[in-house]
């Protein structure tokens, strides 16, 4: 009798814990400034999420972003003297930046002109070129560590996963100077890498086209929650040259045209009827209700 009455109290404890905990909220969103001639934009990207009670969030197990239909990335930047081995830049420069602070070290290692490297023999050049933009993530690892992990992100560039369109790197680099860097050296010294990738994915009703599959799970065996994102996305471009003849004497070219441009990494999708760019997420979570949140944009100006 007494084991019975053990169980129906466990039981109502785990009851009670269950209906004291929140719901997770989930947002994000989508700006795109700095529109510039021959096809060039910055896409600056945020998201926050938190459980309602202040409790450990549901973990993800499923989590992607829709994008515009006819936004894809064009073919002359799918080849590997554009592609960064951001590991190998990783094991670089924690063997060589001493005591030093790993972001600053990076972004001095990686500063100059991001011009396109002819091959890839040379990763400081390959990597300087393909880092497609930067932010900040704030890292919720409890039980693990009490306080929020802040760090660093650096996006690179990177040979494509099996089945995908095109793929870039994550580096993850907690910030030193934050509690949770400065008392555990776990924490300070783990740079974690994880993928993120594009597939052609269009859906029924023609507004997607790419779904960006982002990273979950675990982190080196840590089970984590994303707090908050702010990325800034500048991209990749490239020069084209195409000789054309502009004069023929005695059956040759005596006078060939040069004509340059500048092409970018994505092409720009149209604007739909409503004037609004539609981007849609999911959230998959283990023991939560999946989420799926919409949001638009009012289309840019695009310059041609």
């Amino acid at each position: 009798m007494k084991k019975v009455v053990a169980a129906l109290a466990m039981l109502a404890l785990l009851c009670a814990v269950a209906a004291a905990q929140g719901e997770v909220v989930q947002d994000f969103s989508f700006q795109i400034k700095d529109v510039k001639s021959g096809g060039r934009f910055t896409v600056i990207f945020n998201s926050h999420s938190y459980e309602t009670s202040g409790g450990i969030p549901a973990p993800l197990n499923e989590n992607y972003i829709r994008l515009p239909k006819g936004a894809v990335v064009r073919k002359e930047f799918k080849k590997k003297q554009y592609y960064c081995d951001a590991k190998k830049l990783v094991d670089q420069v924690r063997m060589d930046k001493g005591s030093g602070r790993f972001t600053p070290y990076m972004n001095n290692l990686l500063r100059g002109k991001p011009t396109p490297p002819k091959n890839a023999k040379s990763l400081i050049k390959t990597c300087r070129y393909a880092r497609i933009g930067t932010g900040r993530v704030l890292v919720d690892a409890r039980p693990y560590a009490a306080d929020p992990i802040p760090a660093d992100l650096m996006m690179f560039w990177t040979k494509p996963e099996k089945g995908a369109a095109a793929t870039f790197r994550i580096v993850g680099i907690p910030d030193e100077r934050g509690p949770s860097g400065a008392n555990n050296k776990t924490i300070r010294e783990t740079t974690p890498l994880i993928n993120a990738s594009f597939y052609n994915d269009p859906t029924p009703d023609g507004l997607y086209g790419y779904k960006l599959v982002l990273p979950t799970g675990p982190i080196n065996g840590i089970q984590i929650s994303v707090a908050e994102v702010h990325v800034t996305t500048t991209g990749l471009t490239l020069r084209k040259k195409k000789v054309t003849c502009a004069k023929r004497g005695h059956g040759k070219c005596v006078k060939k045209k040069v004509k340059k441009t500048n092409i970018f990494w994505f092409t720009q999708p149209p604007c739909p009827a409503s004037g609004q760019l539609s981007f849609q997420a999911f959230y998959g979570y283990e023991s939560a209700p999946d989420q799926t949140k919409t949001i638009t944009i009012p289309c840019p100006k695009f310059k041609r």
